[in-house]
């Protein structure tokens, strides 16, 4: 539960980084620093993220029994494409 409990403010802080990096006049080593800081927090939203597809395939395993291959390859391509959109795009 815990890596679920940050995940809303990691993703505002996130966006706000990947956007103050369009500001021309940081220099090299604040762009740096910022993109540093937007890769941990990257992480720490991929990282809530796996662990919520994990617990509800458990939730759905625990209902339903076993999920079939097809409904997995459903929820990975719905990541994919959220990905895809940009909503965890560095």
């Amino acid at each position: 539960m815990n890596k679920l409990k940050n995940f809303e403010q990691d993703y505002a802080d996130l966006e706000k980084l990947v956007s103050s990096l369009d500001d021309s006049a940081l220099t090299l080593k604040e762009s740096l620093d910022i993109f540093e800081k937007a890769v941990k927090l990257s992480k720490s939203c991929e990282d809530a993220l796996d662990y919520a597809r994990q617990r509800a395939a458990e939730l759905s395993d625990a209902q339903d029994g076993p999920v079939p291959a097809a409904a997995e390859n459903n929820a990975s391509q719905a990541a994919g494409d959220a990905m895809e959109e940009g909503i965890l795009d560095l």
